[in-house]
């Protein structure tokens, strides 16, 4: 029996949280000063939870490819909830799944450096990071999560 026919009432619409502008510069902000600290230039991209960019912020001396990598790590982190340093372990057990969607999804990087941002229960957002090594990324996507997770 559905919780309508228990006399709940049905609902048709659920609030998402989603990141506002002022988080993703708070979170933006504190990645960008957890790379200066370990000696890193990086790229850190900041998206609502369809993976769209909120705030992107490229570091001087940056490599230019890390743009479209911090995106894509942040898609993936907001599309799957999952930390990038995490999304292998979540095809683990059918490694051949993860190869059959990397070519079919094109925003999917299951790298490290992205960092699902939770608030309400939900993913109101991500963040991606690139330019550093995997674990320096991971890091950095990281520091930024928790300037803004509840």
């Amino acid at each position: 029996m559905s919780p309508a026919q228990k006399g709940a009432p049905a609902v048709d619409f659920v609030g998402v949280p989603r990141l506002t502008l002022a988080g993703a510069q708070r979170a933006l902000a504190a990645a960008a000063e957890t790379a200066t600290s370990l000696g890193c230039s990086v790229v850190v991209l900041v998206a609502d939870p369809a993976g769209d960019p909120l705030a992107m912020a490229r570091m001087d001396g940056a490599p230019l490819f890390s743009v479209t990598a911090a995106a894509k790590k942040a898609w993936t982190a907001a599309a799957s909830g999952t930390r990038g340093s995490d999304i292998c372990d979540v095809f683990g057990s059918d490694p051949t799944l993860l190869h059959a969607l990397a070519p079919k999804v094109d925003e999917l990087m299951a790298v490290g450096g992205a960092t699902p941002i939770a608030m309400a229960g939900g993913v109101a957002g991500a963040i991606g990071v690139s330019g550093a090594t995997e674990e320096q990324d991971q890091q950095i996507a990281d520091a930024g999560a928790a300037a803004v997770a509840s």
